[in-house]
């Protein structure tokens, strides 16, 4: 298996992602170029950048887990966060999907009690950066 002609049938997803899971892991940020320049030194062929960023989506599936995973666990997250730090505050953000029961995630917002007691204690400020200040 040293090296592998145009479409060999060996050469698939899960052999290439193989190949990208120590880089990924090394550096989130791994491009396409950089996952092709790593198949090409290590079997000796040169891949499509489709074939590129399928295999480097799959490899980042491996290390990180998939979207819909990582978001279904959110909520139990949240509600453990809440449970085990008494006082925490969460808000969510969420909007409808216009003519559909769907709902689209925006963002998720929490703070922990010893933070939100601890200012308290600050004194209010009104910072204005004056270097575009030109009038009042």
């Amino acid at each position: 298996m040293d090296t592998f002609n145009g479409n060999h049938f060996n050469l698939d997803i899960d052999l290439i992602s193989l190949v990208l899971i120590p880089h990924i892991e090394a550096s989130i940020r791994y491009t396409i170029k950089k996952c092709i320049t790593s198949v090409h030194q290590e079997y000796g062929h040169t891949i499509t950048k489709r074939k590129s960023f399928v295999e480097r989506k799959r490899a980042f599936e491996i290390v990180y887990g998939n979207w819909d995973k990582s978001f279904a666990s959110l909520p139990k997250y949240m509600a453990a966060l809440q449970h085990f730090n008494p006082g925490t505050v969460v808000e969510w953000k969420l909007e409808q999907s216009p003519g559909t029961l769907e709902y689209i995630f925006n963002y998720v917002f929490w703070a922990f009690k010893p933070t939100i007691d601890d200012f308290s204690h600050c004194r209010p400020v009104i910072s204005i950066d004056g270097t575009h200040v030109y009038g009042k």
